[in-house]
């Protein structure tokens, strides 16, 4: 009897030891949902980015919603955007108030946060968005230059890859940032020449979130330069400066953006109003652009020529259409020119 009685008192020991043990630890639900598992599919459409297929692995979890704190229009490849997945529990099981990086897993993002409140749960993570390049819409060779390759800009491209041929054989790879590339130093030797042109990544970097398109043929077509188009514009004190693609900023010279004209002094400063260069007159707009025709400053028309040149003596802006520009360009009226009557409007009459 004494026996039995220690065992049993024994035993309502431990018991009351696993009952205190218990009310110390905090006790998880019985449906607690302990991981998660998601994963992140990049997907392609050419010269467009769009969203990847996100999807859950983990068993009994739901994706309610994915929403984007950065609209697709303006996702650039390798830039980073964060998604917010708002997930759901399927009988009813409970999330943890807050998941780290080794409960909750993330294949192709990296996760930002993740935190529940019963039944539903809130993730956020970044993903870097990637593209599958176009090719240029349209390649050929400047009106200006015609040994100067010229093509049309690709979305999201920060390179392209030219391949120069002579009669068929291939005569040098080259790289340009640009939309376009002179190529007269290559070209020294009688032959019919064209180029290949694919849109890529200019460096290793980009590459991961990029992939080249495919090569495009040139035509014997004659396209205008669009000049500059991959350079920034940065404000200063002193006026607006231009960064080429080199990171270089320019100065003291004509230089063409976007098809656009601009002139830069000696310290990288766009021009803007009348800028006398090298003794001839020109005007450039608040923005700094190149302006041509005929423009009206402080009541007082002026013409200027298509290469931006100040226009004085007599002109014919049309057929037919003769005007007078005073030595300093503005334009003459109401008056008698070498015996020429202009009228009030400035048009020769008789």
């Amino acid at each position: 009897m004494v026996k039995g009685f220690r065992i049993k008192g024994l035993a309502s020991i431990m018991l009351a030891g696993v009952f205190c043990f218990c009310a110390a630890v905090p006790v998880l639900a019985a449906g607690t949902v302990r991981s998660l598992n998601l994963r992140f599919e990049d997907r392609y459409e050419l010269g467009v980015i769009v969203e990847p297929e996100i999807t859950c692995v983990s068993a009994g979890i739901s994706i309610d919603s994915v929403t984007w704190e950065k609209d697709t229009d303006q996702w650039k490849p390798g830039k980073k955007v964060t998604a917010v997945i708002e997930v759901s529990s399927d009988g009813g099981r409970e999330f943890l108030s807050s998941y780290g990086a080794e409960s909750c897993k993330i294949s192709g993002a990296r996760l930002t946060s993740a935190k529940g409140d019963g039944d539903t749960a809130i993730i956020k993570a970044s993903y870097y968005p990637v593209v599958q390049l176009d090719s240029p819409e349209e390649a050929g060779w400047s009106a200006e230059n015609p040994q100067k390759a010229v093509w049309k800009k690709a979305d999201h491209a920060t390179a392209y890859g030219i391949r120069l041929y002579r009669d068929g054989y291939l005569v040098r790879n080259i790289t340009s940032t640009g939309t376009s590339k002179d190529l007269s130093e290559y070209m020294t030797k009688e032959g019919s020449y064209y180029y290949e042109i694919r849109s890529m990544a200019k460096d290793d970097s980009d590459g991961k979130y990029m992939k080249s398109s495919e090569y495009l043929t040139s035509s014997g077509k004659l396209l205008d330069d669009m000049g500059d188009t991959e350079g920034r514009w940065r404000n200063y004190t002193d006026g607006k400066k231009y960064e080429g693609a080199d990171g270089e900023v320019v100065k003291d010279q004509w230089y063409k953006i976007m098809n656009q004209w601009y002139y830069f002094d000696e310290n990288g400063t766009a021009a803007t109003g009348w800028r006398q260069i090298d003794g001839i007159w020109y005007r450039m707009d608040p923005e700094g652009v190149m302006l041509t025709g005929w423009q009206k400053v402080d009541g007082v028309w002026y013409y200027l020529n298509p290469d931006g040149s100040m226009a004085v003596g007599w002109i014919m802006d049309s057929p037919g259409q003769w005007y007078y520009l005073n030595s300093d360009g503005s334009m003459a009226a109401d008056t008698v020119i070498d015996g020429c009557r202009l009228d009030p409007s400035g048009l020769w009459v008789e």
